[in-house]
């Protein structure tokens, strides 16, 4: 029998609860860490499409300018041919849109970033149970979260 088989076998015994909550809790990390993925996509969509309305006439100095020329005396009540919008409102608009996106943006990143550090002190505490339990920082390290949780150790894949 292979040294790695008998960890194994005498290991099965030893994951209880002390394996399997900080299993748990590092699943739920990775669920949320899936979560914010989708939602920092679809603010970096938000960005790009902001940054496609910036592009697509209020670019620059010059376009805002331009915006606020094409309000005339009335400063944006009427519709600004390009837009559809009032003149004066659209580089509001704009403007607002990309702070909006932006904000989303790093409010997602900066969430995965503290979830990040909270997998990280999670492994922590697995890989330390796993070599109290007598396997070796490298099994420690490729344990298959999914089968802590039920108290069973196995490789991921």
């Amino acid at each position: 029998m292979q040294e790695t088989d008998r960890q194994a076998q005498a290991g099965a015994a030893v994951l209880g609860s002390d394996v399997r909550v900080p299993a748990d809790v590092l699943a739920a990390l990775f669920e949320h860490d899936r979560q914010l993925a989708v939602q920092l996509n679809a603010a970096q969509a938000g960005l790009l499409g902001a940054a496609d309305l910036v592009r697509g006439g209020v670019s620059g100095d010059a376009g805002v300018r331009a915006l606020l020329d094409a309000a005339g005396p009335d400063h944006g009540f009427v519709a600004a041919p390009e837009t559809g919008l009032p003149a004066a409102g659209a580089g509001e608009a704009v403007g607002e849109t990309v702070r909006r996106a932006f904000l989303e943006y790093q409010r997602a990143a900066e969430q995965r970033r503290q979830v990040a550090a909270d997998v990280g002190e999670a492994t922590v505490r697995i890989v330390d149970v796993l070599i109290a339990a007598g396997y070796s920082e490298a099994e420690a390290r490729t344990a298959d979260v999914r089968g802590l949780r039920h108290g069973r150790f196995g490789r991921a894949e």
